[in-house]
């Protein structure tokens, strides 16, 4: 069903819109509505254009939280409270401050910690040098280059360095390089630098702060190393203890100002004035009550409620409501629109019709128990509506299964182990086609009466009236189906009855769109272009008796898969009698399991379908427009 809603205007003080909008809405389920375009009329009015100080607020927390590894979370459950941001920010800041502080020493340390790293990749390949590395720097004469080259390049080289003025000798090498010092007169330092760019020798300079023996200096290095290293986990776990220290205060300041920044954005569907603030939305019926309640506590608020019928700014949305066993439905219904807020909410009709048809096309107790126990671990893994909806499905087709008699395709184990005579569907083909277009008649006689009381809802009497699916159409259709059985039955029909119940409903149909003008008091009762409507009319006309044909014959699928089904364990049971006669019975046994799990994967897939398509086509079409828009209350954005 849908639920009933109210429209509720709040008026009060603009300092206490923050306590009010936290205190109030988050308990409470309220879909706002833009007040502005509603008030925009009166003076004085106009939107909020504060920024937002929270979100920085609650991204300093949350970096709080990083430093100790901590993510926080929104808690819906957390208790509702109000701190001014110039409370929160202070103490906010006091705590990155200190943070900050630790922050800056071990970034100092981890910048002297990086230094010390590269000079140690300088020296690594030279630390087998048994000389002084910052003597290189003393020669008045001579240049020196350190660095590396490829094996194959660093051979080329030794051909023809013997003629050069340069002196090159190997440090040491890997697969691919060999690190090398070369040596070289000041005034030849141009020419020998070309001669090693051109073999791709890539320097590497050597840092001045690199002292004595490389060997010493590198093992001087690893302890300095090691000790900043040590020191910088040292001022992180300082860091982190200094949060969780101060976690569960900091875990309070994070729900306030969560709150906080989630319920900004309420300022975007308020207006306000110098000293006040104006909101407008909808409360469901189950919520007046207690948020009636709820304003007691705000004298300085106040709140006036409208009916839904009488407010004429802004349309209801719509709010389903129904119990635990209906309720997986609601996304069925959804998929094909959001009813209507005066519309009939049709889950309660879906979960029934769909059942009883799957059931119908898909009648075994072994595999209705296995689609139902399926259905029961996916909601226990998940928690989603589709595993409810296989519960059900299974069970209505455990029920069918009882009355067609049929355990995994074995049609004789049930009726002789519980003595009852099963309906035998191929020995009663066409009573089970026959019952399957009764039944599709007897539901589209209750989606048309449903379409008849959507339209006097909504207050279309044309509609309700002259529609294919109103009275005319009613009528109409219940005539042909007199009419049809009293030829079965060879009993005359008189002429006036085909008049006035066929003729007569055909030519309302035909005349709706002008019925609907005159009711309405228009101006023009018939388009202008009355050729064109004639024409446009006629084919609606054929079409609605098409409609009423195929819609009936549709529902013969129903029956048509049900015998479906038996056939296919027919043939499964037969290739299991020729193979246990030919090879060994396992083999039977095995063709037996394989065509059930074939049948209750394809066929079960198959026929879920078809459910799905005759509600939507053959019963959905016919009453249902599903444009409402969904009930969506205020909830705090999460981060």
């Amino acid at each position: 069903m849908i639920e009933k809603m109210h429209f509720v205007n709040i008026v009060g003080p603009l300092k206490s819109f923050d306590t009010f909008v936290i205190q109030s809405f988050i308990p409470h389920e309220i879909q706002l509505e833009n007040a502005y375009n509603i008030l925009h009329s009166v003076k004085g009015l106009f939107r909020f254009d504060d920024e937002n100080p929270y979100q920085k607020l609650e991204e300093k927390v949350n970096k709080l939280g990083e430093v100790a590894d901590v993510v926080f979370e929104y808690d819906d459950a957390a208790p509702v409270g109000i701190m001014p941001v110039h409370m929160l920010e202070p103490e906010i800041e006091g705590y990155e401050r200190q943070i900050e502080t630790i922050k800056h020493i071990s970034n100092s340390l981890k910048e002297d910690l990086e230094y010390k790293i590269q000079l140690r990749n300088q020296i690594l390949p030279i630390k087998n040098l048994d000389i002084k590395v910052n003597e290189l720097f003393d020669f008045d004469y001579m240049k020196f280059r350190f660095g590396s080259m490829a094996i194959d390049n660093f051979e080329k080289l030794q051909d023809y360095i013997e003629a050069m003025d340069v002196i090159a000798f190997e440090v040491s090498r890997t697969d691919k390089l060999v690190y090398l010092f070369y040596f070289t007169p000041r005034t030849k330092k141009f020419n020998i630098d070309s001669l090693f760019a051109s073999l791709y020798f890539t320097r590497i300079r050597l840092s001045n702060d690199i002292k004595g023996y490389p060997k010493q200096t590198l093992e001087k290095l690893n302890e300095e190393i090691e000790e900043l290293t040590q020191r910088v986990e040292e001022l992180e776990q300082q860091s982190k203890a200094y949060i969780q220290k101060h976690i569960k205060r900091i875990q309070e300041l994070y729900t306030y100002v969560a709150q906080l920044n989630g319920t900004f954005d309420v300022r975007a569907m308020a207006v306000r004035s110098k000293d006040a603030f104006y909101m407008t939305g909808w409360v469901a019926e189950s919520e007046l009550s207690s948020f009636k309640e709820k304003m007691d506590s705000f004298p300085s608020v106040t709140c006036v409620f409208e009916d839904d019928e009488t407010n004429k700014n802004a349309k209801p949305p719509t709010k389903l409501r129904n119990n635990w066993f209906f309720k997986p439905f609601e996304p069925v219904v959804k998929m094909y629109g959001t009813p209507s807020y005066n519309e009939f909410d049709p889950t309660v009709f879906v979960a029934i019709t769909y059942m009883l048809m799957f059931g119908g096309m898909f009648g075994d107790v072994g595999q209705g128990l296995v689609i139902s126990l399926f259905g029961y671990m996916l909601y226990r893994k998940y928690q989603n509506g589709l595993g409810q909806i296989m519960i059900y499905l299974g069970g209505a087709s455990v029920f069918f299964g009882f009355i067609y008699g049929s355990f995994f395709g074995d049609e004789h184990l049930l009726s002789s182990t519980f003595n009852y005579t099963p309906i035998n569907s191929m020995e009663n083909m066409m009573e089970m086609l026959g019952s399957a277009i009764i039944l599709g008649v007897v539901l589209i006689l209750i989606v048309m009466l449903i379409n008849i009381r959507n339209a006097y809802k909504q207050k279309n009497i044309a509609k309700m009236l002259f529609d294919r699916n109103g009275v005319s159409g009613l009528v109409f259709y219940l005539a042909v189906l007199g009419i049809t059985l009293s030829i079965v039955l060879k009993v005359e029909v008189h002429p006036i009855v085909v008049l006035l119940f066929v003729v007569a409903p055909l030519i309302l149909i035909f005349l709706a769109h002008p019925l609907d003008n005159w009711i309405q008091k228009k101006e023009h009762i018939f388009p202008e272009d009355k050729g064109s409507y004639i024409i446009e009319a006629l084919f609606e006309l054929v079409e609605t008796l098409l409609a009423f044909l195929s819609n009936t014959i549709s529902f013969m699928r129903v029956g048509a898969f049900a015998l479906n089904h038996v056939g296919f364990f027919l043939v499964f049971k037969i290739l299991s009698e020729m193979v246990s006669k030919t090879e060994n019975s396992i083999n039977g046994v095995l063709v037996m399991i394989f065509g059930n799990i074939l049948i209750l994967v394809l066929e079960g897939l198959i026929v879920g379908i078809q459910g799905i398509r005759l509600e939507y086509y053959e019963l959905f079409s016919r009453f249902f427009e599903g444009e409402g828009t969904e009930f969506k209350p205020f909830t705090i954005k999460k981060s």
